[in-house]
């Protein structure tokens, strides 16, 4: 029978349950094979005899008292599993109790410690992996410079205030802005100043519009707002901010100040398509007439 235990592939023990004084509870061991020693770091023979107290007193004085736990989780139960990381060890082990007989029963021991490091690999490569797709998906949805959403998005943005219009008569409006003379202003002081410039007109945008409200980059000098649950009048009021916060704006450049033209439209049961063709022909109007004009 010996010989056989020493040849499975777990650590095996025998233990007897030792009462000292104040119900102390130790554990002694009367047989162990020699798959103890990858375990233990300690042969058969030394353990054979002793008391667990006296070879790892770790394992008595430490939060967690092993030679109780395992002795009572013997005693009520036909079988009971425990997986545990034992410092005293370095080890995460895999304890099987079992055949317990007057006083005395068996702990099969298993090293889990490479199978717990690998799913913690595992796991943690998979919040990685999480963390760059939703990464991808938010990048997918924002234009990197303005970090404004990107034309798609708001193509999604506006075909959802459709829906609510359609669906429970919510209103919305629509604002395309257009930085007047941008390619110019390009060509006389760089693509990195106008670059700045864009960055700042979406702060702006940013600052004025409500948390229901969503802005984005339209083409390269474009924007556009979609500002919901709101008709045409209180929508003009939202348009004064951003004109007013243009007009507060300073380049800093040669007495230059930001101009911007736009159209703002109140959305009427149209397609798409009818609503940007109106926007667009109203925008052209407003570029007709001058600079820094935004018509409704």
């Amino acid at each position: 029978m010996i010989e056989f235990i020493n040849y499975i592939s777990d650590a095996l023990i025998k233990c007897r349950v030792v009462r000292g004084e104040r119900g102390k509870v130790d554990l002694v061991t009367i047989f162990a094979n020699n798959k103890v020693e990858d375990i233990t770091g300690s042969r058969p023979d030394v353990l054979v005899g002793q008391s667990m107290t006296m070879l790892f007193p770790q394992l008595s004085d430490s939060l967690f008292d092993w030679p109780r736990i395992l002795s009572e989780a013997a005693m009520t139960n036909e079988h009971k599993i425990i997986e545990q990381y034992f410092p005293t060890f370095e080890k995460y082990l895999k304890l099987s109790i079992f055949g317990y007989k007057n006083d005395t029963f068996f702990v099969a021991i298993q090293d889990v410690t490479e199978k717990k490091e690998i799913r913690r690999i595992v796991l943690e490569k998979d919040r990685q992996i999480r963390h760059l797709e939703n990464e991808i998906k938010s990048r997918a949805n924002v234009d990197m410079l303005t970090r404004l959403y990107n034309f798609q998005f708001m193509i999604d943005c506006i075909n959802n205030s459709i829906a609510s219009y359609k669906e429970e008569g919510v209103n919305f409006c629509m604002l395309i802005i257009d930085i007047d003379d941008f390619k110019t202003f390009n060509l006389s002081y760089g693509i990195n100043t106008g670059d700045k410039v864009l960055q700042d007109y979406a702060h702006i945008l940013i600052s004025v519009i409500r948390k229901i409200d969503v802005a984005g980059r339209y083409e390269n000098d474009k924007f556009i707002v979609v500002m919901n649950n709101v008709d045409i009048d209180i929508a003009k009021l939202m348009v004064e901010k951003v004109k007013m916060e243009t007009k507060n704006y300073n380049l800093n450049i040669n007495n230059t100040r930001l101009s911007t033209s736009g159209a703002l439209v109140e959305y009427s049961g149209e397609t798409i398509e009818e609503l940007f063709s109106k926007a667009e022909a109203l925008l052209v109007k407003a570029q007709s007439m001058g600079k820094g004009i935004i018509l409704s």
